[in-house]
C-alpha cells in the first residue's frame, strides 16, 4: 500500500515537471516568434533597406563650376577632367600597403599612414582621400591596374582651369578646398567638408553663383566597394557663368605696359561703373595657387621683394601725393575761395619755425587754383590749409569716399586712412598740429588711399557730383543661357556748384594740354584729357607715383588712375603707363592710334 501512494507521488511529481518543462518551453518559443514577426513584419522594412544599404551606396555629383568670360565672351576660366586617389580601408593599413601605395604616386611613406589614420571619411563612399590632385598619367596607370589593388581608387572631379594663368590674377582670384572655419560659416548654406570654394577675387565674392547645385547618383557596389552599375540619379545643376565687365584686350595691353614694375592700373566706364581694366602688378600664378604648395615655394612667394600676393588696386594703401589736390581745391571753392585770388610760392612756406618747400627749386612764383593743379604747387595749398583748417580738406575727402569702402564686387577691399585729429589722438596718443594740416593738404602725412578710392574721386569731378560703385562682374549667365546683368548703383554723391566742377575740370585739362602742365606726357591729337600727376614721398625709398584723370574731358566716358610703387615721378613714370591705355582704347573702341607729342620730365 505504501509503495502504490509512492508511486502515484512520485508519476504525479514527474507530470508537474513535465508540465513545467512544457510550459516553458512553449513561452521560450512563443517569445522567439514574437521577436521573429516583430523583425520580419513590424521592422523588416527597415532591416531591408539597412541590408540594401550595404550594397547600394550614395554618390555625389558635383555640379559644373561656372565659367567665367571677359566682357567679349573670352573664356577665361574654365574646369577640365582632374583625378583623386583615395583609399577605401577605412584606418586599416599595413605596411605592404603603404609601400604600394608610397611606389605607386612617389609620396612618402608617412604621409600616406597621416593621410589613412587622419583624414576625413567620406560618409557614403567609405573614400578617404589620399591625394588631392593626382597627376593624369599615374591616374590612368592605377585605373588600368586597380584588380591589383583593391583598398584604392580613382575618383575623377572638375577641376579648375585658369587659361591665361596670371591674367587678373587678384581681380579672378581661385579656388581650394573648404577649411574648417569656412564650413562653420558656410554649412547652413548647403556647403559640405568637401566643398570646393572661392578664395580670392571674383571667385570667392560670386562664390555661391558659381558652386551650382551638386547632384546625387545611386550606385551598386561590390565587396570591393567597386561600381557594378549605376541604379538612379539626379541630374547636377552647372553654376552660373561670369560674365566679366574687363576687356581682355586692354588687359594684355597694361600687363605688358607694368612688367618689371609694382603697381596697378584701373579704368572704369563713367557712366555705369564698370571696370574695363584692373590690374596689379607683379600678378601670380592662379593654376599654381589653386594647388598644393611646398614650404619652399611659399617661403619663396612671401619673401619675393615684389610682394605678388599684394592687390594693389583695392587692399594696399599709400599716400596719393598731388593726385589728392582736387579735394582740397574743392574745400577751398566751397569756403570762398575766389579761383582767381593768387598766393605768391618763393620756393617755400614758413609755418613757425618749420620751412615746408615747393618741389620746385626757387617756386612757382604768383600762383591761383588753375595753376597751382597746373604746376602742382605745394605753397598755394600750404597757406589755405593753414589758413582754413584741416576739417575744409577732411569733409571734401569723407564725402568723396576716402576712408572708406568704394563698394567694388571683390571682397578683399580695404578701408586706408583718412587722418583726423580724432584719429591721430586714439592712434598715436599725440595731438594734431598745424604741420599735420599742411602736409595732408598735399595728399602726404598719415593720409592712405587705394588706387579704386582715387578713381572714385576722378569719376566724381568727371560726372560732376557723383560715382557709380565699381563692378567687375558685367552679367551672370545661368544653365539655360538667360542673362541677368549686375545693377549699376550709385556709390558716392557730392553735392556741390556745378561750376567748382567746371574750375576743376579745366585746371586739368590743362595740366595736359599746357607745356607746363605736370600731365603733359598724356597729349594726345583730337582728345581732351583732364588729368593730375602726382609724387609721393616715400621715408622708405623712391616717391610713389600716380596718374589720374578721365576723357574726353567735356563728356567722360573712361576715368583712370596709374600707380607705380617707388616708381619716381608721376609725370615721368605713371603718367606714360596711362598713356599706353589711351593709345589701345582709342585703337580698339575709336579705330584710330594716338601719338605722344611730347613726354613730360616733370612732378
Amino acid at each position: 500500500m505504501k509503495r502504490k501512494r509512492s508511486v502515484l507521488r512520485t508519476n504525479k511529481d514527474m507530470n508537474i515537471r513535465t508540465i513545467f518543462l512544457k510550459t516553458f518551453i512553449i513561452i521560450i518559443y512563443s517569445l522567439l516568434g514574437i521577436r521573429l514577426f516583430y523583425l520580419q513584419v513590424y521592422r523588416g522594412e527597415y532591416y531591408h533597406k539597412l541590408s540594401q544599404n550595404n550594397r547600394v551606396k550614395i554618390k555625389t555629383v558635383n555640379a559644373p563650376r561656372g565659367k567665367i568670360y571677359d566682357r567679349n565672351g573670352k573664356l577665361l576660366v574654365t574646369n577640365l577632367p582632374g583625378y583623386k586617389l583615395v583609399y577605401l580601408n577605412g584606418r586599416e593599413y599595413d605596411d605592404k600597403i603603404l609601400n604600394e601605395i608610397s611606389k605607386l604616386v612617389d609620396m612618402p611613406k608617412n604621409s600616406i599612414e597621416k593621410k589613412i589614420k587622419y583624414g576625413e571619411i567620406y560618409t557614403y563612399t567609405g573614400e578617404n582621400e589620399i591625394l588631392e590632385d593626382l597627376p593624369v598619367e599615374k591616374a590612368h596607370i592605377i585605373l588600368e591596374n586597380l584588380e591589383k589593388y583593391p583598398y584604392l581608387d580613382v575618383v575623377p572631379y572638375s577641376k579648375r582651369n585658369y587659361i591665361y594663368d596670371t591674367f587678373a590674377s587678384h581681380t579672378i582670384g581661385y579656388v581650394k578646398p573648404i577649411n574648417k572655419k569656412e564650413y562653420e560659416e558656410l554649412k547652413d548654406k548647403g556647403y559640405t567638408r568637401n566643398s570646393i570654394v572661392g578664395k580670392q577675387g571674383v571667385e570667392k565674392s560670386y562664390d555661391r553663383e558659381l558652386q551650382g547645385k551638386d547632384g546625387l547618383e545611386y550606385i551598386e557596389v561590390n565587396a570591393y566597394n567597386k561600381l557594378v552599375k549605376s541604379i538612379d540619379s539626379v541630374k547636377a545643376i552647372p553654376g552660373k557663368e561670369l560674365l566679366l565687365s574687363i576687356d581682355s584686350r586692354l588687359q594684355d595691353q597694361m600687363a605688358k605696359t607694368l612688367e618689371g614694375k609694382k603697381g596697378a592700373f584701373i579704368a572704369m566706364d563713367v557712366k555705369t561703373g564698370e571696370v574695363i581694366t584692373i590690374i596689379s602688378n607683379p600678378e601670380y600664378s592662379l593654376n599654381r595657387f589653386a594647388g598644393k604648395f611646398t614650404t619652399e615655394e611659399w617661403n619663396s612667394l612671401i619673401s619675393d621683394p615684389l610682394k605678388p600676393l599684394y592687390n594693389r588696386t583695392i587692399s594696399s594703401s599709400f599716400p596719393p601725393g598731388s593726385i589728392f589736390k582736387v579735394i582740397p581745391a574743392m574745400g577751398f571753392l566751397q569756403n570762398g575761395i575766389d579761383p582767381d585770388m593768387t598766393i605768391y610760392d618763393p620756393g617755400y612756406y614758413q609755418l613757425g619755425k618749420f620751412r615746408y618747400r615747393s618741389w620746385k627749386h626757387g617756386g612757382h612764383g604768383v600762383a591761383n587754383m588753375s595753376k597751382s593743379l597746373v604746376e602742382s604747387v605745394n605753397v598755394y595749398y600750404y597757406a589755405l590749409a593753414d589758413q582754413l583748417g584741416n576739417t575744409v580738406i577732411e569733409n571734401v575727402a569723407r564725402g568723396m569716399g576716402i576712408g572708406q569702402l568704394s563698394g567694388i564686387d571683390i571682397l578683399e577691399e580695404k578701408k586706408g586712412v583718412l587722418p583726423t585729429p580724432t584719429w591721430k589722438q586714439d592712434k598715436l596718443g599725440t595731438k594734431w598740429y598745424p604741420g599735420d594740416t599742411i602736409n595732408f593738404s598735399i595728399g602726404q602725412g598719415y593720409l592712405l588711399t587705394t588706387p579704386i578710392q582715387m578713381l572714385q574721386v576722378y569719376s566724381i569731378i568727371a560726372n560732376q557730383g557723383y560715382t557709380y560703385k565699381p563692378r567687375v562682374v558685367k552679367a551672370l549667365i545661368d544653365y539655360n543661357g538667360m542673362k541677368k546683368e549686375t545693377v549699376k548703383q550709385i556709390a558716392y554723391k557730392y553735392d556741390a556748384n556745378k561750376e567748382y566742377y567746371e574750375v576743376l575740370t579745366n585746371a586739368l585739362i590743362d595740366t595736359v594740354a599746357k607745356d607746363n602742365g605736370t600731365a603733359k606726357a598724356l597729349r594726345t591729337k583730337d582728345l581732351e584729357i583732364a588729368a593730375k600727376t602726382g609724387s609721393a614721398q616715400n621715408p622708405g625709398g623712391d616717391s610713389h607715383a600716380w596718374t589720374a584723370g578721365f576723357f574726353p574731358a567735356k563728356n567722360p566716358e573712361i576715368v583712370f588712375v596709374a600707380f607705380i610703387e617707388n616708381g619716381g615721378g608721376g609725370g615721368a613714370v605713371a603718367t606714360p603707363v596711362a598713356k599706353a591705355f589711351v593709345d589701345k582704347y582709342l585703337e580698339l573702341y575709336k579705330g584710330r592710334v594716338s601719338e605722344v607729342t611730347e613726354v613730360a620730365k616733370s612732378h
